[in-house]
C-alpha cells in the first residue's frame, strides 16, 4: 500500500529520496507530479511560442501519468522511432533512492501486465549467433524479482547520446524489449492524468483516540471517522467479472482507507421483570468482508498466483475480488500491532465456559432501562470492498426512556478480548 508525495517535495529536497518506505510490511510511495514540479521543468521555445516540454530528465518517476518510453533505430536509409506506453511503479519496501520499478504494459497485448526479464537459459543459437528471447509480459507478482528493474539516468557523452537504462534486479536477468536498449527517453502522456489525493497512511494519534461516543440511543451506529489512507495499483486488485483492460478503463489506482465507528453489536429491552441483572450473550465476528454491501467469504485454500479471494456468499448476481497477499498481510499487521487476533473467525461475547470466562451483571435501579453492547469496528475500506476488523467492546447502561428525554447513557468502558 502506497502513500503519496508531490514531485515537487523531492525536487525541493532531493535527500528525501533516501527516506525509507512508510512503516509496515508492502509499503511504499508515489509520486504525483503537480504545477510545482512541472513549472521547475525546462520550457524550450517552438514555432515563436512557449511549451512545456514533456520529456522527464530524471527521477523519481511520476504515477499519476501514464508515460511513453521512445527510442530510435537508423539503418542507411531510415531512421524509425518506437513508442512504449507504461506505467512504472515503485518496487515496494524499497525507498525511491534506490530506482526499482515495476514496468506496467500501458497498452496493447499483455496489457496491464508487468514486464519481466528473461532467464540466462532462455538463451538460442540462431545462424552461429546466441541471443537471449524475449520474455513475454505476465500478471505482477511483487516478489518476483524478474519483474523488478533498476533504472538509471545514462549520461551524455561521446558514445552515448543519454537517456535511461534499465537492469534486471535478478543476477542472470535480461531486460525485455525496450527495457535492453541503451538510452531510451520517457515522455508523460498529457492525454492521460490520474487524480491523486493526499495519502498520508495511518495517523496513529487519531487512531488511538478512537470515534466520539456521543452518538444517540435511537442510532445502531456512530459516524465515520477515516484513520489512515493509502493508494493501492491495480494490478494488487483483482475483479473477477471484468477484464483486465476493462478494469484499468475504470480505475488505475483503487483508493484504501482505515475507518472507525461504534456499531451496535447486541441490545435488549427490561421485559419487566424484577431481576436485577442481564446476561450479554452475543457471538462476535472477528473479521468479516463485503462486496457492495453483501457480505463474502474469503478463501484462504485457493490462493492462485499471490491472490486472496473474496465472493459473495449468495447465488444471486454474485461477486468476487481478489487481493494480493501483499494487501492481505499488510492489512493483518495493521490489525494485528493494536491486538487483533485473527483466529477463530468467531468470539464469544461473553466466550464459552472455560478459563478467563464469565458473564457481565449490570444492576438495574428502575423499570425504565436499556442495556446495548456497541463494538468499535475498525474498516478497511477499498472500492466495491469493506474488510471489519479489530471490534473493541464497550457496555452502554441506559437510565430513563427516549420518550420522556431523560436517556443517559453510560460507558462501562468494558473490553472483552
Amino acid at each position: 500500500m502506497y502513500v503519496t508525495r508531490p514531485l515537487s517535495h523531492y525536487r525541493q529536497f532531493p535527500s528525501s529520496l533516501s527516506s525509507p518506505p512508510p512503516e509496515g510490511p508492502n509499503s511504499g510511495y508515489l509520486v504525483i507530479q503537480d504545477e510545482e514540479s512541472v513549472d521547475e521543468e525546462s520550457v524550450e521555445t517552438q514555432c515563436f511560442g512557449l511549451r512545456k516540454d514533456p520529456s522527464i530528465k530524471d527521477l523519481p518517476f511520476p504515477q499519476n501519468k501514464r508515460l511513453i518510453a521512445v527510442y530510435t533505430t537508423s539503418d542507411r536509409k531510415d531512421v524509425s522511432s518506437h513508442q512504449y506506453k507504461v506505467f512504472l511503479i515503485p518496487v515496494l519496501d524499497h525507498p525511491l533512492s534506490s530506482n526499482r520499478y515495476y514496468v506496467i504494459k500501458a497498452q496493447g497485448k499483455h496489457q496491464g501486465e508487468a514486464y519481466t526479464s528473461s532467464k540466462e537459459e532462455n538463451k538460442v543459437t540462431y545462424c552461429f549467433c546466441s541471443f537471449v528471447k524475449h520474455e513475454k509480459p505476465r500478471a505482477l507478482d511483487h516478489q518476483d524479482i524478474y519483474q523488478q528493474m533498476e533504472i538509471t539516468r545514462q549520461e551524455t557523452s561521446c558514445f552515448t547520446t543519454g537517456g535511461f537504462v534499465a537492469k534486471s534486479l535478478a543476477p542472470d536477468g535480461f531486460p525485455s524489449e525496450f527495457l535492453r536498449v541503451q538510452g531510451w527517453n520517457i515522455y508523460a502522456s498529457t492525454q492521460h492524468i490520474y487524480q491523486l489525493g493526499e495519502a498520508r497512511g495511518l495517523d496513529a494519534s487519531l487512531r488511538a483516540r478512537l470515534p466520539q461516543f456521543n452518538f444517540p440511543l435511537s442510532s445502531t451506529s456512530s459516524g465515520t471517522v477515516v484513520v489512515g489512507k493509502w493508494y493501492c495499483p491495480f494490478m494488487f486488485i483483482k475483479e473477477e467479472e471484468e477484464e483486465l483492460k476493462d478494469q484499468m478503463e475504470k480505475s488505475i489506482f483503487y483508493e484504501i482507507t482505515l475507518e472507525q465507528k461504534w456499531e451496535q453489536i447486541y441490545a435488549c429491552e427490561n421485559n419487566q421483570s424484577k431481576t436485577s441483572y442481564v446476561a450479554v450473550d452475543v457471538v462476535v465476528q472477528r473479521e468479516m468482508g463485503l462486496i457492495s454491501g453483501r457480505e463474502a467469504a474469503k478463501d484462504d485454500t485457493n490462493v492462485v498466483d499471490g491472490v486472496v479471494w473474496f465472493r459473495t456468499l449468495d447465488n444471486v448476481g454474485g461477486h468476487s475480488v481478489g487481493l494480493s497477499l501483499a494487501i492481505v498481510e499488510r492489512m493483518k499487521w495493521e490489525q494485528e500491532r493494536v491486538g487483533w487476533i485473527e483466529s477463530p473467525a468467531t468470539v464469544s461475547i461473553p466466550p464459552p465456559e472455560a478459563s478467563y470466562t464469565g458473564y457481565l451483571v449490570v444492576r438495574m435501579k428502575n423499570q425504565k432501562q436499556r442495556i446495548r453492547v456497541v463494538g468499535a469496528h475498525e474498516r478497511t475500506r477499498w472500492l466495491k470492498s469493506s474488510h471489519f476488523l479489530n471490534k473493541i467492546l464497550a457496555v452502554v447502561h441506559s437510565s430513563g426512556s427516549e420518550e420522556d428525554g431523560s436517556v443517559l447513557d453510560r460507558d462501562f468502558k468494558v473490553v472483552f478480548i
